[in-house]
C-alpha cells in the first residue's frame, strides 16, 4: 500500500513542479519589452495582412493552406503583453491591448468570447486586427483567457530575432528533419517499404491539406504572396 501511495505523491509533486515551471517560463517571457519585438511584429502584421486570413496552395483537387487567422491572433497577443504585469498579462492573454491607446477590455466570459458581443462572424478578421493593432489604430481589446498561451514562451523570444515568414521558414526546416530522422528510426525497424507510408501520411497531414471551397481563401499565386 506504501507503493502506490508514493508514486501517487510523486507524480503530484511533478505535476505541481510543472505548472510552476510554466508559469515562471510565461512570466519571464512576458517580461520582454513591447518595444523589442515591435518591429518584427509589424512586418509580421504586414505579411499576413496581404494574405489575408486563410492562404491557401491549390493541388489539383486538394488545398494546403496557411491558418493565418491563429496565427495572427498568436502573434497579437504576443504584441499585447504588459511588461510591467507580466504574470496577469499571460493569463488574461488580451489582444489588440496598448496602454494609453485601448478604451475598451471586454472580458472572457463563461460560454463566449468578448468579442462575439461586437462582431458577426463574418466580420471578424484577425489579420486586419493585428494591422491596426501594431499601429495603434485600434480601442477594443479582448481577452482569452480560458486558453493556457504557452506558445508565448516561444514566440515572444522569436519575434526578437524574425517576423512570422522567417520563423516559418525555421519551423518548415525543422519539420523536414524531423520527418527525415523518423525515416531512418522506421526503416530501422518496420523496413523502408513501411516508413515511406507512414511519413509521407504524416507529412500530408501535418501540412493541412484539406477539402475546401476555394472562393473562402486567398491563392498563394495571388498578388504577392508567394
Amino acid at each position: 500500500m506504501k507503493k502506490p501511495m508514493k508514486i501517487i505523491l510523486k507524480y503530484a509533486i511533478i505535476f505541481i513542479c510543472l505548472i510552476i515551471l510554466f508559469a515562471l517560463l510565461l512570466t519571464l517571457t512576458s517580461m520582454i519589452p513591447r518595444k523589442n519585438i515591435e518591429e518584427n511584429a509589424k512586418e509580421s502584421a504586414e505579411i499576413l495582412a496581404k494574405q489575408t486570413d486563410k492562404l491557401y496552395i491549390p493541388v489539383r483537387e486538394w488545398l494546403m493552406y496557411f491558418d493565418n487567422f491563429t496565427d495572427a491572433l498568436m502573434v497579437n497577443t504576443a504584441y499585447s503583453i504588459d511588461e510591467n504585469t507580466p504574470f496577469y498579462s499571460a493569463l488574461v492573454a488580451r489582444r489588440n491591448y496598448i496602454p494609453g491607446v485601448t478604451k475598451n477590455i471586454y472580458e472572457d466570459r463563461k460560454g463566449e468570447l468578448g468579442s462575439f458581443d461586437i462582431y458577426d462572424e463574418n466580420e471578424l478578421k484577425q489579420t486586419e486586427e493585428l494591422y491596426k493593432t501594431v499601429n495603434g489604430d485600434i480601442e477594443n481589446s479582448f481577452e482569452y483567457a480560458r486558453y493556457w498561451h504557452g506558445y508565448l514562451v516561444l514566440l515572444r523570444p522569436a519575434l526578437l530575432l524574425a517576423n512570422i515568414g522567417e520563423i516559418r521558414a525555421v519551423l518548415i526546416c525543422v519539420f523536414i528533419m524531423l520527418l527525415l530522422i523518423l525515416a531512418i528510426l522506421l526503416i530501422k525497424k518496420v523496413g523502408i517499404f513501411y516508413s515511406i507510408a507512414i511519413v509521407a501520411r504524416n507529412y500530408r497531414s501535418r501540412l493541412f491539406v484539406h477539402w475546401n471551397n476555394t472562393t473562402k481563401y486567398t491563392s498563394i499565386f495571388d498578388n504577392d504572396n508567394i
